[in-house]
């Protein structure tokens, strides 16, 4: 018989940031502005457990390896056919997980023969010596319900072959019973959600990529694998978007149910973001501008004294791009992060923010030779880079002098620190 497959639903909420760990809650979680990220772990019968609030009576295990989950039901908690508990016997559990199985629960000595016993009493079942091959006489139960045929009389032999045989000399207690046949359980686990439109999502468990699949023209993905072992495993998602931004690390822990199927919807990967200049002269535009899920609001915002929140939509292709008048930033070092708004079970809901970019507001501006402090333009910014600033300190160095206002200087050397690799 197949197995009954039952589902229960297990609610996550976990932040969208990189390097931030998901955690389980016993219950959906909806707060104001979150998107709300769930997992569906679809059990099937023969997994060990008893979901009693999902319709299994209890569940047989996978012998050898899945024990049964009975709880505290016993063959007392059943009766035989005169209304008393049972008094001895092995309780089972249907293969379907529907009910229980007490055929093999006893009371001997009630004087009615029940499956797990031979006898009970004069009660054989309409054995009789004669059925057991014998030439006549009497069976006899014994005070452990088996059948003994001492009393029977074995049939002429001829000779020089042996007599009587064995037929039923007392074997035949209750043993134990295995229930239905169950189809072998497969863990597995499935995740789906959104990216950015025709972009490869690489699927991370325990920091080893297991599997990177494509998005469609909806920017939305589908990704299962039989390749995780049961227990506490971390998930992380990211992606890379038509320019080669990289998104951040989406991650959240929970564990891998034995013989499940475990389903992570609403995997939603934060939008990607970056700016076409770190430094601009007070009241010039920035370009802020990435890509994310298609034809879905995109708010920006941008630290200043006054946190702003510019709100435009994706395109067909999910790339976005605002245009920012700095003229009411002042002059300092801003950031700019980015998350997309979606419509979900009614509700409208937020993502999670994308990575900060940062940009210079000063009296002049202008492109920095030297993006992003590397001033020694080997991938990284550490100490080099930070002695190569202090060489230039107080010089008008165009390559240490970050912000573009004419002289390197502390405000530089907070941008270095921002971009710090080590």
């Amino acid at each position: 018989m197949s197995p009954c497959l039952f589902k229960s639903v297990i609610f996550i909420f976990f932040a969208m940031a990189i390097f931030s760990p998901g955690f389980l809650l016993p219950e959906k979680v909806s707060a104001a502005g979150s998107l709300p990220t769930y997992i569906e772990v679809q059990l099937s019968c023969g997994d060990g457990y008893a979901e009693i609030m999902s319709g299994e009576a209890c569940d047989p295990g996978t012998p050898p390896d899945i024990p049964e989950d009975l709880g505290t039901t016993t063959c007392a908690s059943f009766n035989d056919v005169f209304g008393n508990p049972f008094v001895s016997g092995n309780l089972d559990c249907l293969s379907d997980c529907t009910a229980f199985d007490s055929d093999m629960c006893y009371s001997c000595g009630n004087g009615a023969k029940e499956v797990a016993e031979e006898c009970d009493g004069s009660d054989f079942a309409g054995k009789t010596c004669i059925t057991l091959g014998y030439q006549s006489g009497a069976l006899v139960c014994s005070l452990d319900c088996r059948v003994s045929t001492a009393g029977c009389v074995p049939m002429e032999t001829q000779p020089g072959t042996p007599g009587g045989g064995s037929h039923g000399g007392g074997s035949g207690s209750a043993s134990g019973f295995l229930p239905g046949s169950n189809t072998e359980s497969v863990t597995k686990v499935i995740a789906q959600g959104k990216s950015y439109p025709h972009a490869d999502v690489h699927i991370l468990v325990d920091g080893v990529v297991t599997g990177i699949v494509k998005t469609d023209a909806l920017a939305n993905f589908y990704f299962e694998t039989v390749d995780i072992k049961p227990g506490v495993a971390g998930f992380g998602f990211w992606s890379t978007d038509l320019n080669g931004l990289k998104s951040t690390l989406l991650t959240l822990t929970f564990r891998v149910i034995s013989g499940a199927v475990t389903t992570i919807s609403g995997v939603y990967i934060a939008p990607t973001i970056d700016i076409d200049k770190q430094s601009v002269r007070q009241g010039e535009p920035i370009k802020i501008f990435g890509q994310t899920v298609p034809s879905t609001e995109v708010h920006v915002h941008i630290n200043s004294e006054k946190e702003f929140i510019e709100k435009i939509s994706s395109a067909e292709t999910g790339s976005w791009e605002l245009s920012f008048d700095t003229a009411p930033l002042e002059e300092d070092l801003h950031t700019a992060k980015a998350l997309f708004q979606v419509a979900t079970e009614g509700n409208i809901v937020n993502s999670g923010f994308s990575r900060s970019v940062s940009f210079y507001v000063g009296k002049t501006g202008g492109e920095v030779p030297c993006p992003e402090a590397d001033l020694n333009h080997d991938g990284r910014v550490n100490l080099t880079d930070f002695s190569i600033l202090l060489y230039w300190w107080g010089t008008d160095n165009a390559c240490a002098d970050q912000n573009q206002n004419g002289v390197v200087d502390l405000v530089d050397f907070s941008i270095m620190m921002y971009y710090w690799t080590g």
